[in-house]
C-alpha cells in the first residue's frame, strides 16, 4: 500500500536561516521537507500540506510566536493532529521547565516534544519518527529538497 505523501512530509519553522537550513537538511534525507520563516506562513503551509510532523521555533521575530502559532494549530481540525516537536533556544533562555503541565494547559494541548537548540541531526531524525510512527503514518519516505515559503 502506498503512503499518503503528506504523511512523508514535515514542516520546518523557523525565522533564522541557519537554523532552518540545518533542520531541512537533517530531515530532508528522510522526508520531504517545507519550509516557513513566520508563524503566518507556517499556519497557511501546515492547513494547504496537511504535513505529517511541524518542527516549530517558539521565538520568532514579528507576527506570531511559536507558543502562539502552536494553540491556532490545535484549535483548527485541520491541523490539530499534527505532532508539533518544539525547537528553541526559549528554556536555556528562561530556565522554565517546558514539560510541565501548566505549559500545555497554556498551549491548549501537549506537543510531541520540545528539543534544545543545538540539536544533532540523529536527535531531530529521531523525534520526528516517534512522531510519525505515533500517529502510525509508517516509516520515513523519500528524501526531498526543502522548499522555502
Amino acid at each position: 500500500m502506498l503512503k499518503d505523501i503528506h504523511t512523508l512530509t514535515v514542516l520546518v519553522v523557523d525565522d533564522d536561516p541557519e537554523e532552518l537550513v540545518s533542520a531541512c537538511r537533517a530531515l530532508g534525507v528522510h522526508y520531504g521537507v517545507l519550509a516557513a520563516t513566520s508563524g503566518e506562513d507556517a499556519l497557511r503551509m501546515a492547513r494547504m500540506a496537511r504535513p505529517g510532523a511541524i518542527i516549530l521555533d517558539v521565538m520568532m521575530a514579528g507576527g506570531k510566536d511559536g507558543f502562539t502559532t502552536f494553540r491556532e494549530l490545535r484549535r483548527d481540525p485541520a491541523t490539530r493532529d499534527i505532532p508539533v516537536v518544539f525547537l528553541t533556544n526559549v528554556g536555556k533562555a528562561t530556565g522554565l521547565p517546558f514539560e510541565s503541565a501548566e505549559l500545555a494547559r497554556y498551549l491548549g494541548g501537549r506537543p510531541a516534544a520540545f528539543l534544545e537548540k543545538p540539536v544533532s541531526a540523529d536527535a531531530l531524525v529521531g523525534v520526528v519518527a516517534k512522531s510519525l510512527e505515533a500517529r502510525k503514518d509508517g516509516p520515513p519516505g523519500d528524501g526531498a529538497a526543502c522548499i522555502p515559503s
